[in-house]
């Protein structure tokens, strides 16, 4: 699967979870983070830096994905299969 294909997947994936996904400037002044989840007024939300490129956002968003519950919603094989790599380890 192509990179973009693949972020792609992992954004729907995000959506049918319900959580907000964007994209922004995540290395101003003492901030220095490829991204990740958080609560926001009860609300899970993923932020992502903006400046990465698109496999390195995959990663991240991947990452965030494989620490949450995804077994209700379909993911493609290669997806699932990227997920529970990373719960493994």
């Amino acid at each position: 699967m192509k990179d973009d294909q693949l972020l792609e997947k992992l954004e729907e994936a995000a959506r049918r979870l319900s959580i907000q996904l964007g994209y922004e400037d995540l290395r101003k002044g003492d901030v220095n983070t490829p991204g990740g989840i958080f609560l926001l007024k009860g609300e899970k939300r993923i932020l992502i830096h903006k400046g990465l490129s698109t496999r390195e956002k995959a990663d991240v968003l991947t990452r965030v994905l494989s620490t949450l519950d995804t077994e209700g919603i379909h993911l493609p094989e290669a997806i699932r299969k990227r997920l529970e790599r990373l719960q493994e380890s």
